[in-house]
């Protein structure tokens, strides 16, 4: 049966409740308490917790619905939200003001949309398409066109808001600051100042003849979005002694154009990693609430005195309202708020209308979106309501706000409104009769898109927005590297379904779905189409199987949350050693300095897992501190002249698992012992200098690889011997640890493997070279004949382009297909951009946006897993990488602009 709300409740009285609010938005000009930003607390957290880990996500049961938003997204799901909000508000005013909420299921998502004056047909229509576009982004079809669409859909409906308040604003900011870009200092800010220059020129030079507005606008738009996610950009207007009120303001200006650009990269983020999205139906809520007139007979100023329990005079007038007030001015201020209409925000108006439908507000995500931050009225009652969030609260109270009488509510709706503002009312009461506070300045309402514009600022707040911009940029880069992760599993798909119709030509002509597609066991290795029921990626061909799931498959699935020993199998099963913090302190590695007792150590817990031990058995141990307990135990059961050779090696080293010992610690023992064991293989003349003293720079190059291969250890990507001693040419990290091993045989042949048991026979026509030998050979370009002549000439070969690459002494010239392997490898297009060799040779170049660079890298990442790097050089110098990448995978043509390039070079 429906139910009413109206102000009947005990213990609630509007006429009380709107004079409480009213007599308090005098105060402060209504600013009642500080701001607070729900976006500024998690940046806070996160840089407490782990300033450069984006990788936060705890594992959940997202087989449970109501658990989705628990599952790492909760924070991509409240930015969505907000954008939605953002879209909906395209125009200036308080009239515009938008509310989203939303309810996930496991293949659909709706939305509400709330707006304070409500919406036009014309706004019906448009979010019709936005939804429709919004469950067609995640199509990994090359064809797909819904983002195109989608942006065009943004476009025209934001175009009034762009061209009365964004543009105009943007325009008259930058007049302001056309000193900053002329400056001629030569600082750090040289290159943000040109670019700043550009776009200044972009925005006063009008339109392009025949471009159209909307194309106009979204040049605009794109170029805002760039420049503020560029640090130099912001810290010059915004944060360095440079900064001034006026530049301040056009880092605004630039935020609020560039922020429906923040919504679009938004909804393609949510689209491609939340599966729900597949289906989005947006709804928007009328506003069937009448205009709220004034109280009818409001009480007076005395009258609320009274209520207060405080005679009006003058010095109390002060105490309740402030000091510059007087008991007429207040009287009269008072008696003209208590006239106003009754406003009902976007905020309120979503929780009446979801208790209308029936919506019980434990479905829906918990957080509301906002196009602006909410007033200190709608926090705290929704916050009294159903503790739902929004993106914060400006801390104001503006024009009188209330909720109003609404019939047809789903039973228990009223109560629970009538119980928020009894809270509400108590709350204001309690305000007026505290002191004022003070030093609390008034704030903007406004947002920029995900990022606060209040006032006053956190002295860490630079350090913290700077990271926040490279999170965003490896969010970014994780986007599109997932796009083509999936467009590289439909094309597997494609192949197999194909390769079954070949197979079995009378098995019918039906295609299989992706749903039918059958693959292996992950426990018991049978033919199955099943899935896990929790992640949907692995096969699984029952529940007994699934039950027992483990390995690999525990680092994609939410059984549980990981934990070290979870890596730690992990490692053994790949046969390499741990190289995590955590499993390095938890299981005794650092401990160790040698590679031999490190792999004795691997050695003994891969006996463990042979065994069969459940991998959450060892966690147990560790956590309870009672590994070398058990380990003791289970060898101890195992006959004597079975239990190998690593165990007795334990009873000796037990004190590895006493006491943990961090990375720090174990990093600061390697460093200062590091090239100690290097020395010994130098000349006398330089045993005794510091390595950088070394000379010539062939010899320096090579001692510290020399240092690295007796620590069993190889240069990473972003160090120059990686380029250097061709590990540029191997095509996975397996093959760098192999060219590592090789290195470690032409130098001490088997010495570091003396202590390390094995059942595999030494070799024994490897001869090993000198120091002088290898850096000469090093310095020539001589070192495979150096390779050769030491016996090592087979093994070299499972190195096919490692001779082409020495064929080039250290300084070069190198084909430029191993630059490109290294910016492929480095894998931080943000922090280590393309070398000029690759933008002019393979089209980085011609990226305009930080996504094409990504792209791009994806579409090399793709070809060079299936094409020879040589092979991909001399479509290079053809001039056609398009064409090539063609022949082995199937091509979005909009790519093949960013791929081209100045070859073939006319002959001469």
């Amino acid at each position: 049966m429906a139910e009413q709300f109206n102000w009947t409740a005990p213990n609630l009285n509007q006429h009380h409740f709107i004079s409480f609010a009213n007599l308090l938005a005098l105060r402060n000009g209504g600013q009642v308490e500080p701001a607070w930003s729900l976006h500024d607390s998690e940046e806070e957290e996160r840089d407490e917790e782990d300033e450069t880990n984006p990788d936060t996500a705890s594992s959940v049961n997202t087989n449970q619905v109501q658990q989705i938003s628990d599952s790492g997204y909760d924070k991509l799901k409240r930015k969505f939200l907000d954008c939605v909000a953002e879209l909906a508000a395209n125009d200036k005013g308080a009239r515009f003001v938008a509310c989203s909420a939303m309810r996930e299921g496991e293949d659909e998502v709706t939305v509400w949309i709330s707006r304070n004056e409500g919406f036009r047909e014309v706004d019906h229509v448009a979010f019709a398409r936005v939804g429709g576009l919004l469950g067609g982004l995640g199509s990994v079809d090359p064809g797909n066109r819904c983002a195109e669409e989608l942006w065009t859909e943004m476009l025209t409906y934001y175009r009034a808001r762009l061209e009365s308040t964004y543009i105009p604003s943007l325009r008259s900011t930058l007049k302001d600051c056309e000193q900053l870009f002329h400056d001629d200092k030569h600082d750090e800010f040289v290159p943000a100042r040109q670019r700043l220059q550009a776009f200044h020129q972009l925005v006063f030079d009008g339109n392009s003849p025949g471009q159209a507005v909307t194309d106009r606008h979204s040049v605009l738009i794109v170029k805002a979005y760039e420049l503020r996610m560029m640090k130099p950009v912001r810290e010059l207007l915004h944060t360095s002694h440079h900064s001034t009120p006026r530049t301040k303001k056009l880092w605004e200006s630039i935020c609020f154009l560039g922020r429906l650009r923040v919504a679009f990269e938004t909804f393609q983020d949510i689209a491609l990693n939340l599966p729900s999205f597949k289906k989005v139906t947006i709804i928007l809520i009328p506003r069937d609430i009448a205009t709220q007139k004034a109280l009818q007979r409001p009480l007076n100023l005395d009258q609320t005195f009274n209520l207060l329990d405080v005679p009006l005079d003058p010095s109390m007038v002060k105490k309740v309202i402030g000091q510059k007030w007087t008991v007429p001015k207040a009287k009269a201020s008072f008696g003209d708020l208590q006239k106003h209409k009754l406003n009902v925000h976007a905020e309120v108006q979503m929780v009446l209308y979801l208790s209308k439908i029936g919506q019980t507000f434990e479905r829906l995500f918990p957080y509301f979106g906002c196009s602006k931050y909410s007033c200190f009225m709608c926090w705290h009652f929704l916050q009294a309501h159903s503790k739902i969030r929004t993106r914060g609260c400006h801390g104001r109270l503006f024009k009188p706000w209330s909720v109003p009488e609404v019939s047809g509510m789903t039973p228990g709706s009223p109560e629970k409104i009538s119980h928020a503002l009894i809270q509400l009312q108590r709350r204001l009461r309690k305000e007026l009769k505290a002191e004022i506070k003070k030093g609390i300045s008034q704030e903007k309402t406004s947002v920029v898109g995900g990022s606060s514009v209040f006032t006053t600022q956190d002295p860490s707040s630079a350090r913290r927005k700077a990271g926040i911009e490279r999170t965003r940029m490896r969010a970014e880069q994780a986007r599109v590297t997932e796009l083509f992760r999936r467009w590289s599993l439909e094309e597997e798909a494609s192949k197999y379904q194909g390769s079954r119709l070949n197979v079995q030509p009378n098995a019918g002509n039906a295609t299989r779905s992706h749903a039918e597609y059958r693959g292996e066991c992950y426990t018991c290795s049978g033919d199955t189409s099943r899935r896990c029921s929790l992640c949907q990626k692995d096969f699984y061909c029952s529940q007994l199987c699934e039950d027992k799931r483990s390995g690999r498959h525990l680092f994609t699935c939410t059984k549980r949350p990981l934990t070290s020993a979870d890596f730690l199998y992990r490692n053994i099963e790949k046969d390499r050693l741990p190289e995590e913090e955590e499993v390095c302190s938890d299981f005794g590695f650092n401990y160790f300095d040698s590679f031999a007792d490190k792999s004795k150590l691997l050695g003994l817990y891969k006996g463990l897992w042979l065994a069969e031990i459940p991998v959450e058995d060892i966690n147990k141990w560790q956590v309870e501190g009672s590994l070398v307990a058990n380990i003791k135990e289970h060898f101890y059961q195992i006959p004597e002249r079975y239990r190998g050779g690593y165990f007795p090696w334990f009873l000796e080293h037990t004190q590895c698992l006493d006491k943990p010992i961090t990375e720090e610690e174990a990093a600061q023992r390697t460093v200062a012992t590091f090239f100690d064991k290097a020395r010994s293989y130098l000349d006398k003349e330089d045993q005794y200098k510091h390595y950088k003293q070394l000379e010539p720079e062939a010899k320096r190059d090579c001692f510290y690889m020399l240092a690295q291969t007796l620590h069993m250890a190889n240069p990473d990507p972003i160090e120059t011997n990686w380029f250097n001693f061709g590990f540029c040419t191997c095509d996975d990290e397996y093959k760098e640890r192999s060219l590592g091993g090789l290195y470690q045989r032409l130098l001490v042949g088997d010495k570091l493997y003396d202590d390390v048991p094995t059942r595999m026979p030494r070799m024994k026509d490897v001869q090993t070279a000198t120091f002088t030998e290898f850096w000469k050979a090093y310095e020539l370009g001589t070192m495979i004949q150096l390779m050769d002549s030491k016996g090592l000439g087979r093994a070299r070969f499972q190195f096919p382009f490692l001779e082409e690459f020495f064929s080039s002494p250290p300084c070069g010239p190198h084909l430029s297909v191993w630059s490109l392997k290294q910016f492929l490898a480095i894998n931080n297009p943000a922090e280590f951009p393309p070398i000029p060799a690759i933008s002019v040779d393979y089209g980085f170049g011609n990226c305009e946006t930080f996504t094409e660079t990504c792209t791009l890298m994806e579409i090399y990442r793709r070809l060079l897993g299936d094409a020879s790097p040589l092979d991909l050089h001399g479509a290079c110098i053809a001039g056609k990488l398009f064409e090539f990448a063609e022949r082995f995978h199937k091509m979005d043509q909009s790519h093949r602009r960013l791929m081209k390039n100045f070859y073939p070079l006319p002959e001469l």
